[in-house]
């Protein structure tokens, strides 16, 4: 009898152990993603170089490195810019960190995107940005990577009310509102 207890004993044991860790496995892949920060560093003929930071929350108890990532940007679903890092970060259990990425942004390919954005913008819509690329993490020691397939993130809810333009820009829309409305802008 005391085998069977002792054999039951140690079976719930590995078997909670075995659910322990698969639960952290999940939540380590499973992070939240925030872009943040977008910022335009220079222009040299048709391309223009920008930053942009995303915030990344781990979930798990177990700390993730990041070893590099290959990511393209869209916006309406046609690719605006890339970016490409090879440099080593850590994110510690529990915790969000902020990774800056640079790219590139080619304004001949990125043109037909300013009308829709300007239109969102002046509706008042959230810019949404999808993302497809690779992130490579190694987490509890085993490399693993995190693939994006046009995956959505909101860079702004309104962009006129986060740059406290709201009230001027309403006294505006309601002094010139043929203007707006010919304009399709509500």
């Amino acid at each position: 009898m005391k085998k069977v207890l002792l054999f039951g004993g140690i079976t719930l044991a590995g078997f909670g152990l075995y659910r322990y860790f698969k639960y952290q496995i999940d939540m380590a892949l499973n992070y939240d993603y925030k872009l943040k920060d977008f910022k335009i560093i220079s222009q040299i003929g048709e391309v223009m170089k920008v930053s942009a930071v995303f915030e990344i929350t781990n979930k798990s108890s177990f700390k993730v490195d990041i070893t590099g990532y290959d990511l393209q940007l869209f916006f309406k679903d046609i690719p605006f810019a890339q970016t490409i890092s090879t440099e080593k970060t850590t994110i510690q259990p529990n915790s969000s960190f902020e990774v800056v990425g640079y790219g590139e942004i080619n304004l001949a390919k990125s043109k037909i995107l300013i009308l829709p954005l300007i239109k969102d913008i002046a509706n008042r819509k959230p810019i949404d940005i999808s993302v497809s690329g690779i992130i490579r993490i190694v987490f509890l020691g085993i490399a693993t990577s995190l693939k994006f397939d046009k995956q959505k993130f909101n860079y702004s809810i309104d962009l006129i009310e986060e740059y406290n333009l709201s009230n001027a820009y309403e006294r505006l829309k309601a002094k010139y509102p043929k203007v707006f409305s010919a304009l399709g802008i509500k």
